[in-house]
């Protein structure tokens, strides 16, 4: 099959059943077709904003608004269609007992895709409504979706977070006296599926395998409101909000193995989280003349509401509550506060040219709690479950931002912008609670590096 047309699920799960001694082990699968990721949470969306520390909710004026704030896109005045590319490495580390030192992350590799749309209203509608499109694939997969066990050391927040399409939409209205308000949605994808694998009349195994892909939604919703002439007759003061719903796309397949044998076997479940965006609400104010554009702001993340990547591969039936069946560890996660501040500063070149330079910083605390519970997971050879503990790393970023780009007016309306972002974790330590009735527990030193970098070019119509 082309590369295009090439999704592939990768999931390990390990499961304990009672009535059937030692199950420890099911399902390695590959399937022809692609996967869908969102960086956006993680770096910002287009080439301005993750130049300025992922803000915009008040200073953005094109597509990338889609995702900031789609009040803003009433800003657009021309058709413009806008190409980039983008790529992150991950580098991560874990030291301590049992842990491996450097963790293996897969690198980030995607194209940005973004469309300006003023929509051509009359009379009082008149240059006050605008769309855009704003679309994100991963160069080698459309949906990747990795299924761990817990006690495999990970960054679940990180790396698999940017491996999954992105589509953001969204029309804004200028409401006159400085007031705007626009809306849109959020769309990710989910895979959903099914194996079944029985003998046929000749005694032989076969299976039978069918996926799908199946797009998950949620609001962006945004407002704002402009002052003209403030600290400078060129000058404007704006304050943007936004309010972005939970993006929450499944991995589930489940494998139905009951027509194999005539032993008790359950229908499993390999199902999880593939990639997840937390409810979100953001407050910023910006400023921008001619010269330069000014932004400080802060986004409200709701991780508390995150289950985490996992879910039961068995669930007990109702009358038979003790099955075997383990349950998921409930990590705790916690809900952040990112700050942002960021600066552009315009340089003009000649009459029809100009540079500009771009800067930010924002923190982004962990949500993930420095001691972590312990998990359950089945010992073959003393056909128990066991406890585990639980390794699901994070931790606090430290993010340096910048950029330029070049807007040339003639010959041809073209802007050139690039970026580059350095994401610092900070050092931290986590307590691994073994689970043991002494309360025995072990410590893991966390730190490491994410770089990214992209470059955009954009043409007006």
């Amino acid at each position: 099959m082309t590369r295009a047309l090439r999704l592939v699920y990768f999931a390990r799960v390990r499961v304990p059943l009672r009535s059937l001694g030692a199950w420890s082990a099911l399902a390695v699968f590959f399937f022809a077709t692609r996967a869908h990721a969102s960086p956006e949470d993680l770096f910002g969306y287009g080439a301005r904003s993750t130049a300025m520390a992922a803000t915009g909710t008040a200073t953005s004026s094109d597509y990338e608004a889609a995702y900031s704030n789609p009040a803003l896109l009433s800003r657009i005045a021309r058709p413009r269609l806008v190409l980039g590319m983008l790529g992150a490495n991950f580098d991560e580390e874990a030291h301590g007992d049992g842990l491996p030192g450097r963790i293996e992350d897969r690198s980030a590799r995607g194209i940005d895709i973004g469309v300006d749309l003023p929509i051509p209203f009359g009379g009082a509608l008149k240059d006050r409504v605008a769309g855009a499109l704003a679309f994100y694939t991963p160069s080698d997969v459309i949906v990747r979706g990795r299924i761990l066990f817990p006690e495999v050391p990970q960054f679940p927040l990180l790396s698999d977070r940017a491996q999954c399409v992105g589509i953001r939409m969204g029309v804004g209205i200028d409401l006159g006296h400085g007031f705007r308000v626009g809306g849109g949605f959020g769309a990710l994808a989910e895979i959903v599926g099914s194996v079944v694998v029985a003998t046929d009349s000749t005694g032989k195994v076969g299976s039978r395998i069918d996926d799908q892909l199946v797009a998950t939604y949620a609001p962006i919703l945004g407002a704002s409101w402009e002052r003209p002439h403030t600290f400078g007759d060129d000058g404007t003061l704006r304050v943007g909000a936004v309010f972005r719903g939970a993006l929450a796309a499944r991995f589930s397949v489940s494998i139905d193995a009951t027509k194999l044998t005539s032993l008790n076997i359950p229908v499993f479940n390999i199902a999880g989280l593939a990639q997840y965006d937390p409810l979100e609400a953001g407050l910023e104010v910006g400023w921008e003349n001619k010269r330069w554009k000014l932004a400080i702001g802060a986004t409200w993340k709701h991780w508390s509401d995150y289950p985490g990547p996992l879910e039961p591969t068995i669930t007990c039936p109702t009358d038979d509550p003790d099955c075997g069946a383990m349950d998921v560890t409930h990590v705790g996660f916690s809900d952040t506060v990112v700050p942002r501040i960021a600066a552009e500063r315009t340089f003009p070149v000649t009459e029809h040219a100009a540079l500009h330079v771009r800067a930010g910083y924002f923190f982004e605390p962990t949500p993930v709690p420095s001691h972590l519970p312990a998990s359950q997971a089945y010992d073959v050879s003393s056909e128990m479950s066991v406890s585990v503990p639980t390794r699901y790393f994070d931790a606090d970023r430290h993010v340096f931002t910048a950029g330029f780009g070049v807007s040339l007016k003639k010959p041809l309306p073209l802007d050139v912008d690039t970026f580059a972002q350095l994401h610092v974790l900070a050092p931290r330590t986590v307590t691994l609670d073994a689970g043991e009735p002494d309360g025995s527990a072990s410590t893991g030193n966390l730190s490491g590096t994410i770089f990214v970098t992209g470059i955009q070019l954009g043409v007006e119509f």
